[in-house]
């Protein structure tokens, strides 16, 4: 099963957030809703008030918002590591 999610996320400072949609593949609804209350950023306010929203999609919807979730600079921050290769020191 595949399912649209609204998060409720904060660390914008005291008393403020911002909504995020989010897309999960599973089993059922409650399994989505435990992995979703889990997501860092996703505001705790107990009893997983933090989602606002989950709904039922399709297949296609699910991917095609997997590749809008790709394409999310905030949600790609990583970065990856470079590996460096040490400089040899010549004597003089």
């Amino acid at each position: 099963m595949f399912f649209k999610l609204i998060l409720e996320n904060g660390h914008v400072g005291a008393g403020k957030s911002y909504e995020m949609v989010r897309y999960l593949k599973g089993r059922d609804i409650f399994s989505v809703l435990f992995s979703a209350s889990h997501f860092p950023r996703v505001k705790k306010k107990g009893n997983r008030k933090g989602v606002k929203l989950i709904q039922e999609i399709t297949r296609t919807e699910y991917l095609q918002g997997r590749m809008r979730e790709r394409e999310d600079p905030y949600l790609n921050n990583h970065q990856r590591r470079v590996k460096r290769i040490p400089r040899s020191v010549s004597s003089p």
